[in-house]
């Protein structure tokens, strides 16, 4: 009989054993793990503690014992715990990154991943095909949101995108790159150089359409013919996208004297000290000054936007006339 249920162990840097229980007998692994000694946390993972050996040896027999007589399987994962890669990928990261760790017990805890990816590419593939046990989503603090994940055929880790909230743009820029690595330094180091700078390209994109579509759909009403929420909201977004805009040019492009005095009114007329501030009177002038000088502010941030990452170039496939000459060992009679 084939088990309904499957236990994979993990073992973590810190002095413990993971253990995953899955599959759609997954309560009867639950209790074999209970009846073993490890101990289950809020998200039905469990832990063994491997600070008393002795004890964690009797825990791990009692385990397979009580698994057989559950017909459940039990497996070791042959790469190390993907907490600790993930923990070890935010350490070398810039800034406050934190780790997520996300159990795939069952399919559809992969296909909801899989919805919020931007790519779809490698790493929405490896969701939608591959059984993980887990994925870890790595957050900047600042709405930057990162999914890492092991693939099983190579034991490599691929790191993507998550699509933004819609409450902070609506994506409309190509989705920024996956990066792939053997290991958690190359990772960071990836994210770093490849994914972040892609990232925030393609988020810089977006505000970029978002403002410039909402400034249009403004300027082309006569006042009074559209919904007041909706020019509010249009407004919100525009003021959210503007904070990020004067930012930006400020802390990459050389502004003249002129340039920072636009700046400098701008934000004071936008209000952007207090995008949620309600008083009508304040919100008018925002507006005002929105479609006045919107556009200028839209021409600045999008002459400032950085350069499109460049692919690496691809060896050139070599012709007959590029290849080598015989190599000095043939003439000496040495048989390859």
């Amino acid at each position: 009989m084939t088990p309904s249920a499957k236990i994979t162990l993990y073992l973590s840097a810190h002095d413990k054993i993971i253990a995953l229980p899955s599959g759609t007998g997954r309560r009867w692994a639950e209790t074999a793990l209970d009846l073993s000694g490890f101990t289950q946390n809020h998200d039905q993972v469990h832990t063994l503690a491997l600070d008393d050996q002795a004890q964690a040896r009797q825990a791990l027999t009692h385990l397979h014992q009580a698994a057989r007589d559950c017909q459940v399987s039990v497996a070791t994962h042959p790469r190390p715990y993907l907490g600790d890669i993930a923990e070890a990928i935010v350490a070398a990261l810039p800034g406050h990154w934190m780790a997520d760790v996300e159990p795939l017990r069952e399919q559809q805890d992969r296909h909801y991943l899989r919805d919020y990816l931007w790519e779809t590419g490698t790493l929405h593939g490896l969701l939608e095909t591959n059984s993980l046990g887990f994925a870890v989503i790595l957050r900047d603090g600042g709405g930057t949101e990162l999914l890492l994940a092991e693939r099983p055929s190579d034991g490599s880790y691929i790191v993507g995108a998550l699509t933004p909230s819609p409450d902070y743009v609506r994506v409309t820029a190509p989705a920024p790159r996956s990066v792939i690595a053997s290991d958690a330094r190359l990772a960071a180091r990836f994210i770093q150089t490849r994914l972040l700078p892609d990232y925030e390209r393609a988020v810089h994109l977006s505000r970029l359409d978002e403002a410039e579509e909402d400034l249009r759909w403004a300027q082309e009403h006569e006042p009074g013919t559209y919904d007041t929420v909706d020019l509010e909201a249009a407004l919100y977004r525009f003021r959210a996208h503007a904070t990020a805009f004067i930012a930006t040019l400020r802390e990459t492009t050389p502004l003249s004297a002129e340039q920072a005095t636009f700046l400098d009114r701008m934000e004071d007329g936008l209000n952007l000290d207090d995008l949620d501030d309600p008083d009508p009177e304040a919100l008018a002038d925002a507006g005002a000054v929105w479609l006045v000088d919107g556009e200028e502010l839209i021409e600045m941030a999008r002459a400032a936007t950085p350069a499109a990452p460049v692919a690496p170039a691809k060896p050139k496939a070599l012709t007959t006339s590029a290849l080598p000459p015989p190599a000095v060992a043939a003439a000496r009679g040495v048989r390859r």
